[in-house]
């Protein structure tokens, strides 16, 4: 019994050589094929008058037969998953080249001014707009009252000059008289210029540097209507029609 004991143990080491599931497949169909050839010449030439355990047989032939149908579960399960990537990244490619909005305060300047959407402050009578960049340093700020309006920034910085080209970040804050009441993030109407699919699903890179689920998507649009399309579909998301 000690051959198909060693014969088991020497499929367990030459799995971990097969870097994928088919070839693990592969590689236990062949040592199943081998147990079973030692298992018929060890019952060929056993003493008849000190026959083998069968019980020990049936055992080793049993987890085997275990081994083999998990394996063929995993192959199941991985072209499955194979097939359901595929499907997420043709249905996120879909988003590429539209127009979005989603609350995002992500700012990648490269010369052209970016919008945003300033919704009406809910906390505080005064807010305050201020644009920093990634390491927390003010670059720019705009007061004003709390109610809803459009924010451009063009790259414009506090002493009169333009800020280089880069990420920054756009955000709102919210005063009252007692001081700062609150901090939002402004609403931003930015093109999806990416798709891409990881480990917590699908996500969208925008043209102004933010990335983001398909779940933080509010509203979109064809890239291609006309400004007055927009100006009216951006009163009706905001409540103004």
């Amino acid at each position: 019994m000690q051959a198909v004991n060693d014969a088991t143990s020497g499929g367990g080491q030459s799995a971990p050589a097969a870097t994928s599931t088919n070839e693990r497949a592969a590689t236990a169909s062949s040592d199943f094929q081998s147990f079973l050839r030692l298992l018929t010449a060890q019952l060929r030439n056993q003493d008849p008058l000190s026959p083998l355990d069968s019980t020990q047989f049936v055992e080793q032939l049993a987890s085997f037969s275990a081994v083999e149908q998990q394996i063929a579960t995993n192959v199941k399960l991985d072209a499955l998953t194979e097939r359901l990537s595929v499907s997420a990244i043709d249905e996120a490619s879909r988003w590429i080249g539209k127009d979005v909005e989603t609350t995002s305060g992500a700012a990648h300047f490269e010369g052209a001014a970016l919008s945003y959407l300033i919704p009406a402050g809910e906390v505080g009578t005064a807010t305050e707009i201020v644009v920093s960049d990634l390491s927390g340093n003010v670059v720019y700020r705009e007061e004003g009252d709390n109610l809803r309006r459009e924010f451009t920034w063009r790259g414009e910085n506090s002493e009169g000059g333009t800020a280089p080209n880069g990420d920054y970040l756009v955000s709102v804050n919210r005063y009252d008289e007692d001081g700062l009441a609150g901090t939002e993030q402004p609403i931003a109407f930015t093109r999806v210029v990416q798709a891409r699919f990881e480990e917590s699903g699908v996500r969208l890179v925008l043209e102004n540097g933010a990335i983001v689920s398909p779940a933080e998507i509010a509203a979109l649009r064809s890239a291609t209507i006309s400004s007055d399309a927009k100006d009216s579909a951006s009163d009706v998301l905001s409540g103004d029609v």
